[in-house]
Formats: C-alpha cells, sequence, structure tokens
C-alpha cells in the first residue's frame, strides 16, 4: 500500500542531511535503519527545498533510470545541494531529447578504444609522479602530488590540450582543490581562461585535426546533428568537473582502505596484482565516496517510490552510498570481496545519465593504484585531512611515506 505522509511545515522538523560531517568514507549506521523502514524519509540538507532520501538499491535503480524523475527541472530551481552555488549547466543538467543527442555525439567521440588507449599515458604519468616524489623525499601528499597531477595530465592527453595550455587547465583544477584559497570571482576568472583557452583549441583542431578527443567531437555526427562549439566547450568543462573530484578522492579513498589495520588487503593486491580491477570496483562500491546532493532528481508526476507517493514537482536525492549496502542486493554488504561478482554498484550512476567517463575513471584508478603497488610496498599513511561538506568524500590532503621514511 502507497503511503501519503503528512509532512511537517516547518523546516527545522525535517532531519538534516547528511547524517555526519562528511569525514571519514563509511555508511553511516543511520542508512540500515531507513533500508528497513517503510517509506521515504523527507530531509533537508543545508541549502535548497526540502528532499526525499532514497536509501534502497531497488528505489534508486527506479528514480536514477526511470524518465518519470527529471535532472532538467533542478535548473533554476531552490534545489537540495550542500553549498550555497545554485548555477547548473552542462550535460549533467538535461533531459531527453537535448541529453540523448548531445550524450550520443559524445559518445561517437569518446569510445572505449579511445579511452583505453589511454593506459600507457596514465601509467607513464603515474610512474614519473612517484619518481619525482621519491627524488624529492621520503613522503608525498598523495592528493595534490598525485591523484591531481593522474587527473590532469590524463584529461588533458585525452582532449589533445598542448603543453603550453595545460597551466591554465591545472590553474583550474587547483582551485577546484579542497582547501583551496580562490575565492568566487577568481574561480568564475578561471573557468574564463578555460573557455577562451578551449574554444582556441576548437579552431586549431578543425583547421588541422589530430587523434585526439576534440578532433573526434568536431568529426562526431549523427545524420545531419553535430556539436556545436558551445556545446564542445561545455562538454569539455564538464568532463572535467566530473572527473576532478570524483578520480582525486578515489586515489586516497582506496590507499586508506587498503592500508588500514594488518594491511591484508594490500598485501593481497601486491601479490595478486591480476585481482587488481576486480578490487577496484569492489572498492568503487564499499567506499561511502558520494556526498549529498549529487544525485537530485525531480519528479515529473506523482509517482510511487518504495511505497511513498512522490509528488510531481517534488525532489528526491539518491544516497548511492547507502544503495550501494543494500543487503538485498548485495550478500554480505559491508565486507570487502574481491571475489564478488562483479557489476551492479551506483557509483558511476545509472540509466541515461550514467557517468561517460566511467571506464576512463577505472582506468585512472587501476594504474595509480598499480604503480603505488608496484614500487611503494612499505606505504604507509601518516596524517589526513578530510575535506569539509564535501560533494565527493575523501581527504582533503593525505600524507604518505614508504620505506627510509620518518617513523
Amino acid at each position: 500500500m502507497t503511503t501519503v505522509p503528512d509532512l511537517p511545515d516547518a523546516a527545522e522538523a525535517l532531519e538534516h542531511f547528511p547524517f555526519d560531517d562528511g569525514h571519514g568514507i563509511e555508511v553511516h549506521e543511520r542508512f540500515r535503519e531507513l533500508r528497513q523502514r517503510k517509506g521515504l524519509l523527507r530531509v533537508r540538507l543545508a541549502h535548497g527545498e526540502p528532499t526525499w532520501l532514497v536509501t534502497r538499491y531497488e528505489d534508486a535503480r527506479l528514480v536514477l533510470g526511470d524518465e518519470r524523475f527529471s535532472r532538467a527541472m533542478s535548473v533554476g530551481r531552490d534545489y537540495p545541494r550542500p553549498d550555497e552555488a545554485t548555477d547548473l549547466a552542462g550535460l549533467i543538467t538535461l533531459d531527453a531529447p537535448e541529453h540523448t543527442r548531445l550524450r550520443k555525439l559524445l559518445m561517437k567521440a569518446l569510445s572505449k578504444s579511445r579511452m583505453e588507449a589511454q593506459r600507457p599515458t596514465v601509467h607513464a604519468a603515474a610512474d614519473d609522479l612517484l619518481s619525482s616524489a621519491m627524488n624529492a623525499g621520503p613522503g608525498m601528499d598523495i592528493v595534490a602530488d598525485y591523484a591531481q597531477q593522474i587527473m590532469l595530465l590524463s584529461i588533458c592527453d585525452l582532449i589533445g590540450v598542448p603543453a603550453s595550455d595545460r597551466e591554465v587547465f591545472e590553474s583550474t583544477s587547483a582551485a577546484l582543490l579542497p582547501g583551496s584559497s580562490v575565492g568566487p570571482e577568481d574561480l568564475m576568472r578561471r573557468f574564463g581562461d578555460l573557455r577562451v583557452c578551449t574554444e582556441q583549441l576548437i579552431a586549431e583542431r578543425r583547421a588541422r585535426p589530430r587523434d585526439d578527443l576534440m578532433s573526434a567531437m568536431i568529426q562526431a555526427r549523427d545524420g545531419e546533428e553535430r556539436l556545436t562549439d558551445t556545446e564542445m566547450i561545455d562538454l569539455v568543462v564538464t568532463l572535467l568537473l566530473a572527473r576532478f573530484e570524483a578520480i582525486i578522492a578515489q586515489i586516497p579513498n582506496c590507499v586508506y582502505v587498503l592500508t588500514r589495520g594488518d594491511r591484508a588487503l594490500w598485501n593481497r593486491l601486491r601479490a595478486h596484482p591480476a585481482e587488481l580491477p576486480a578490487a577496484i570496483e569492489e572498492l568503487l562500491r564499499y567506499n561511502a565516496s558520494a556526498g549529498p546532493g549529487l544525485f537530485v532528481r525531480y519528479a515529473r508526476e506523482d509517482v510511487n517510490v518504495g511505497g511513498t507517493l512522490v509528488r510531481a514537482g517534488e525532489a528526491l536525492t539518491v544516497a548511492n552510498e547507502s544503495a550501494n549496502h543494500d543487503p538485498a542486493r548485495f550478500e554480505d554488504p559491508d565486507a570487502i570481496d574481491f571475489t564478488r561478482p562483479p557489476g551492479g554498484h551506483l557509483t558511476f550512476g545509472h540509466g541515461a545519465h550514467f557517468c561517460v567517463g566511467a571506464h576512463l575513471g577505472r582506468l585512472d584508478l587501476q594504474e595509480g593504484l598499480r604503480v603505488l603497488l608496484t614500487r611503494t610496498p612499505e606505504l604507509t599513511i601518516r596524517d589526513i585531512k578530510w575535506k569539509e561538506r564535501p560533494y565527493v568524500r575523501g581527504p582533503e590532503s593525505m600524507r604518505v611515506t614508504w620505506r627510509g621514511g620518518p617513523e
């Protein structure tokens, strides 16, 4: 039977979400209680209107994959979010048919084979970064000195950004780092520089195509449909933003889980490197990395979700970290099992908005961790500072050392 609960009128009567301060990557115990109760919970984030919280796997797939739930309806609304920023734009804010058209053209350019061709570049970049860190001293900040640089080199090489222009991408990405002191006006200026740089690259590749993503986007066709310059610029910015926090967080998050306690998982992967792809899928499922507000949808019409009648125009927030730990979908979900059948987790989303760069993200993780596992068997975390109110949970900084480092 569908329930239509009485909603409290006062904002203070609603439970605040997230349930903790965002430190760490452990799944909050409150999710276990919510998965067992009937219906959805009405919550309020730090900013924006109230939202239904979706915690069960089956309900999450419904909201993420059903066209009755809209991303485009977030634009121009006081949508639920953890910070004051309200401007939304790009591929992630569109619904069909506009989203279908742009995504189809992008996927023609961003083929799996093109992403897989990045593997040697990513591995070499990770290897060089670690060598530089080893030459400089007995440790590094794995966030700023390693994960950020891998992401930056990977995305620039994929798009085809020449070395002379990478400073613009690096400047913008540095401003996005957790703890950055860059203010809103400076950040907007950097994004303006990034858009100008991308516009110039489009003109260059239109005149002299190369074997890179920018050239492929210019050439991508679907009948008479092609990407406009503005759409290509927006897609480049979207790719940078979509991959930035996720990859920068996931490499240190995985190191954190693998090396804690008796280091059994770290030692296992060092002894059995062929398990790395499966291990990363399990870590992506296990780590509660997605912060609040990443998966907001609006109901286009009245829809029954998990026993609650969600009215047209109401917001829903998917807690994919809870869905990824739902025992109705994953046996013994709070255990890390590298032999677990692959697939099914919602870390990269689901449905029409499934992350277009998921394969490249996996590749960056695989090669970034592979180099650390191979070359730093005694890798040890010395200090962690967790991000405050993150969109993607993870360290703001993580100082690591290896053999020869200070005790």
